[in-house]
């Protein structure tokens, strides 16, 4: 069974297996050291033009003649995970595109409605199919966040689909409750109350770490101070790994969100512990190097115990949208993450059909807006070599996050030098300012220019932690030192001051946090 097989017999019975003493001093690769100096300050190929790519892909899956958005019985609407597949791609592929959409600006009424498929009334929370009954542990976290930051961004009005998220994290909290913070299976079986493990190699101790996002998420919703609690407590248990306990990269950057957040108040919190489990290199999870003529840096493995020499597009695109606004409380390393987003950005080309040649992929009749799912070293001489896994080649579910890129990750006038948005995704926050990461992998200073609108504004210099433009209008010139990065906060001018508890306000919302040097 590989690692998307498991997903299609979701509602077969599945093996039990002994269970493995737990223990966060168990577990995979050591913890990483920073990622300065570990990926090349510039990729060799430029960026993908990702707003291009997200357009392609929206108009694409967004068309019922393509086949991709399909209609049940009942009129309700879901997307197939593949673009060869005709089956409910479950909850994994609607909310990302959902929530993509959302951040596009795109008109999504009558599409969210749909989602409510994926809420179990039975179960109380958010699963991945519609009437699943067990679901893998990483699935369910992941699937939660993305499902509950559609309705932070969309729904908060609607007390339904809030109810949901609160009864969706009351379960949650119930679960890890009653298997004492063990994580290590491979899921849980809400209909039998108890989890499950297939393979020992499928288990994923990881899943604390997403775990403790998700409390916090409720405690930033709902303010109640059980959910706070138990985000500190699962960090700490993630925090505990002696080493680094990845089995997939979406708990990772679950939990390194949720520890930049509370970093801020908390010392005992180890942000750049988090942040290498989530980018640790040598593939586990970041692949790194030359698979034959091409650079794969920046390109996410699959889950853990797989071979070697494998990247995955859902995989290498999901973290963005946490690491971003991570760097809003801890700027300290934006250089390094922004290195990493580069390469990725531009190695991303791998997976798309018109930006590799046809004997290095499995399908090259199929459209090139919607990528690949896995990459991989080498395929009967070929290197590296793009293809799918289990039944499909295209990702649906993986080509969703483009979605998200198109609007996170823009041009800034130079091939190499992007603009990356770290207020958007930042969902633990409830009101932030507009802010934008520009990395320069040049060995001389360069120019950017950022549009800042009609209304006058102060910019924050927030990695050097001082207003250094006020009352600003229109395009605005901004200098990067070389090898070296801006993180600029984009205040309305005049707005009153005031630090308090080591956070500076700007009329009453967080600009700087205080953390880092």
């Amino acid at each position: 069974m590989d690692r998307r097989r498991f997903l299609s017999h979701s509602m077969l019975a599945a093996s039990a297996a002994a269970t493995l003493r737990f223990s966060p001093r168990l577990f995979a690769a050591s913890v990483p050291t920073p990622l300065a100096g570990s990926l090349p300050a510039r990729s060799k190929e430029i960026p993908l033009n990702w707003r291009a790519r997200a357009d392609a892909f929206d108009g694409y899956v967004m068309n019922p003649a393509n086949k991709v958005l399909r209609t049940r019985p009942d009129g309700s609407t879901y997307f197939a995970s593949a673009l060869e597949g005709t089956g409910d791609g479950g909850l994994t592929t609607f909310a990302p595109l959902a929530l993509g959409k959302i951040l596009r600006g795109d008109a999504v009424d009558a599409l969210l409605p749909s989602m409510s498929a994926y809420y179990s009334d039975e179960f109380e929370v958010f699963l991945d199919g519609t009437h699943a009954q067990l679901c893998e542990y990483w699935y369910l976290m992941n699937v939660n966040a993305l499902a509950w930051a559609v309705v932070k961004a969309r729904l908060s009005h609607d007390s339904a689909w809030t109810g949901r998220v609160r009864k969706s994290a009351d379960r949650l909290l119930e679960l890890a409750h009653q298997i004492a913070y063990n994580f290590n299976d491979q899921g849980y079986r809400f209909n039998t109350r108890e989890p499950f493990t297939n393979k020992d190699i499928y288990r994923q101790p990881d899943t604390i770490g997403g775990y403790a996002y998700l409390m916090l998420f409720a405690h930033e919703m709902f303010g109640d101070a059980k959910y706070l609690d138990e985000a500190r407590h699962a960090l700490g248990l993630y925090q505990a790994f002696a080493q680094n306990p990845w089995y997939e990269i979406p708990s990772g950057a679950l939990a390194a969100l949720a520890a930049a957040r509370l970093s801020v108040h908390d010392t005992h919190v180890d942000f750049g512990q988090v942040l290498g489990f989530a980018l640790s290199t040598g593939g586990r999870p970041m692949q790194t190097g030359d698979w034959g003529e091409f650079e794969v840096n920046g390109l996410m493995a699959g889950f853990s115990t797989e071979p070697e020499g494998e990247a995955y597009s859902m995989e290498s695109l999901m973290p963005l949208p946490y690491l971003l606004p991570a760097l809003r409380y801890h700027p300290e390393y934006a250089t390094d993450v922004a290195r990493y987003l580069l390469n990725t950005a531009a190695n991303m080309r791998l997976f798309y059909s018109d930006c590799i040649p046809r004997e290095n992929q499995s399908r090259p009749d199929l459209t090139s807006t919607v990528p690949y799912e896995r990459l991989t070293r080498t395929v009967d001489g070929h290197s590296p070599y793009a293809s799918g896994d289990y039944d499909s080649h295209r990702s649906i579910y993986g080509g969703a996050y483009a979605l998200t890129w198109g609007e996170l990750v823009k041009p800034a006038g130079d091939d190499f030098i992007l603009q990356l948005n770290l207020a958007r995704t930042d969902f633990l926050c409830e009101k932030a300012y507009p802010t934008y990461l520009y990395y320069n992998p040049y060995e001389q200073s360069k120019q950017v220019t950022l549009q800042t609108g009609t209304e006058a504004c102060d910019l924050y210099d927030l990695r050097r932690r001082t207003f250094f433009k006020e009352r600003q209008t229109g395009s605005v010139s901004l200098s990067i030192p070389p090898n070296d990065s801006l993180v600029v906060v984009v205040v309305p001018a005049g707005a009153r001051k005031k630090r308090e508890k080591g956070v500076l306000l700007c009329d009453g919302v967080p600009v700087d946090y205080g953390q880092g040097a």
